[in-house]
């Protein structure tokens, strides 16, 4: 289990640098096409290409944010709660968190799907295919799903396990 984890995490990691790297890309095209507006001329979908390219820069680095718990956490209600009940209560978040957005992975991968049926891009200065940003949303969504689940087991283990829990899980520095 350890060492499937470990994997986990990797993987985890790696989607979050694609997803950096992308948002390089992003701030690369945007300036080229904003200096070739005043030298030259525009980039050719350089509109279209950063709409699509927010995709995988949003969705991919999800799991690996969750993995380090650094998603939105409001503390003010659970403090002064004891370790096992805030253990208890991130659980019950985690399982929360799968059914909705296992209910979006769903949905998505059935948009996905028929954009890639069809072939589906945008009409642009030149054509974008827009179908691969469609599948990047269910797989985001998906691996977020799997790493809420890994939470909930874990979460569910400090609330009900013999060991003290700690005070709040961090996620170990990777």
């Amino acid at each position: 289990m350890i060492r499937l984890r470990g994997v986990i995490e990797k993987f985890a990691e790696w989607m979050a640098l694609l997803g950096g790297f992308v948002v390089f890309l992003l701030m690369l095209m945007v300036a080229v096409d904003a200096i070739g507006r005043k030298v030259a001329s525009a980039l050719p979908g350089a509109l279209e290409f950063s709409e699509a390219l927010m995709v995988p820069a949003v969705f991919l680095p999800l799991m690996f944010v969750q993995l380090r718990r650094e998603h939105v956490f409001v503390g003010v209600v659970t403090d002064w709660m004891s370790p096992r009940s805030r253990a208890f209560l991130d659980g019950l978040a985690a399982l929360v968190g799968i059914l909705i957005f296992g209910v979006l992975t769903w949905l998505a991968f059935g948009k996905a799907l028929q954009a890639f049926t069809v072939g589906e891009y945008r009409i642009a200065v030149i054509s974008v295919p827009i179908w691969p940003f469609r599948c990047i949303i269910p797989f985001g969504t998906g691996l977020l799903v799997l790493q809420l689940a890994l939470n909930a087991i874990e979460d569910f283990g400090r609330a009900f396990g013999t060991d003290e829990p700690a005070a709040r899980a961090e996620a170990a520095p990777i």
